[in-house]
């Protein structure tokens, strides 16, 4: 596989349409539920837990098993819901030297508004692709979810949306990121973590800025540039002057970040393999198209790889952003760079 095709490979494949789409989707849901329905505190990193604890409650130990981490990770997670007041520690009845995890009112609340915003995102979805695309990837992904047990709790199966593809994508799209740095680490890097994807994922033939980076992911510049720098002593990334801006660093794969590529493509193949295996070869090849038709028809990461240029409103909002200092400008830009899919969302409404 020549340089060219490895980048075509690693850049246009179904596990970067798909976490394309679901980190689209986190990113709208997030909004939603704070500038609509008034939540405060909330991280995205919350949202398995309050989607698994659902309505009765469920064990920290059961919570670590259904996400793949250690009991310590979970328990740290949860003080911080619990901080933020979505939910609480109560004696499990069944065992009372057990601790149970269930919601509070304000908990059930974001549950109930959250469901909703899925709702509404769903029906966007089915404005680009149709109804039927997105009912046959729903039931694909179903069935994918159901046999790897990202909804499984105490023997259950949690009580999805039979269409809800939105609903999914979450859970579906921590296992991908996973199940891909598993299998590349297992190919001879030992060193990758999950936190590299942020910048490795964005990064074409060209480079990447570390703004734009930034940007995409909806983080500082100083979170990208801390895992760029992590990337670095790896050896999978150098520096260099942008040539268009003598202001700008672009973010390079060097030869070991492009050995990593190789790595990474046929980990996706593997990955690919997998699903068909739990499906069918059909099944997958419509769930692909149905992604690669979601991820272009939301534009996503155009900024990164020249798909196109940026639209009006992005760039006033850009400027007021660059031109004022305040708190109160830097919001009205970000309200400004979110108004189109704002307008996206009332229509499917």
């Amino acid at each position: 596989m020549n340089g060219k095709n490895q980048i075509t490979g690693y850049r246009d494949n179904f596990s970067r349409h798909l976490l394309g789409v679901t980190r689209y989707l986190q990113t709208e849901l997030m909004g939603i539920l704070l500038q609509d329905n008034g939540h405060r505190d909330l991280r995205l990193s919350f949202a398995p837990y309050i989607t698994l604890i659902g309505l009765r409650g469920q064990r920290p130990s059961e919570l670590a098993d259904v996400l793949g981490i250690s009991k310590q990770a979970c328990n740290q997670a949860a003080n911080q819901i619990e901080a933020a007041g979505y939910i609480t520690r109560t004696p499990d009845p069944a065992d009372g030297r057990a601790t149970l995890l269930v919601l509070t009112d304000r908990g059930r609340k974001l549950r109930d508004d959250g469901l909703a915003a899925v709702a509404v995102l769903d029906k966007e979805f089915v404005c680009l692709v149709g109804q039927a695309a997105i009912t046959d990837a729903s039931k694909t992904l179903s069935e994918v979810h159901a046999q790897l047990g990202l909804g499984l709790t105490k023997g259950e199966r949690l009580n999805l949306p039979a269409a809800s593809m939105g609903a999914l994508l979450p859970r579906l799209g921590d296992y991908i990121v996973q199940r891909l740095m598993e299998l590349t680490r297992q190919k001879g890097h030992p060193g990758l973590q999950l936190s590299f994807g942020q910048v490795l994922t964005l990064i074409g033939k060209s480079g990447g800025k570390i703004q734009q980076i930034a940007k995409i992911q909806d983080v500082s510049k100083q979170a990208i540039s801390a895992t760029a720098t992590e990337l670095e002593k790896l050896g999978y990334l150098r520096r260099d002057t942008d040539p268009t801006d003598a202001r700008q660093v672009l973010l390079q794969f060097t030869d070991k970040g492009r050995e990593l590529i190789i790595d990474s493509v046929a980990s996706v193949d593997e990955l690919e393999a997998e699903f068909i295996a739990i499906t069918s070869k059909s099944a997958v090849t419509r769930l692909k198209v149905t992604f690669r038709t979601l991820y272009q028809a939301l534009h996503l990461e155009q900024d990164i790889f020249g798909n196109g240029g940026e639209t009006d409103i992005e760039q006033l909002a850009q400027q007021i952003q660059q031109q004022l200092g305040t708190e109160e400008s830097r919001a009205l830009g970000q309200l400004l760079l979110n108004s189109s899919h704002r307008a996206r969302l009332q229509h499917a409404q």
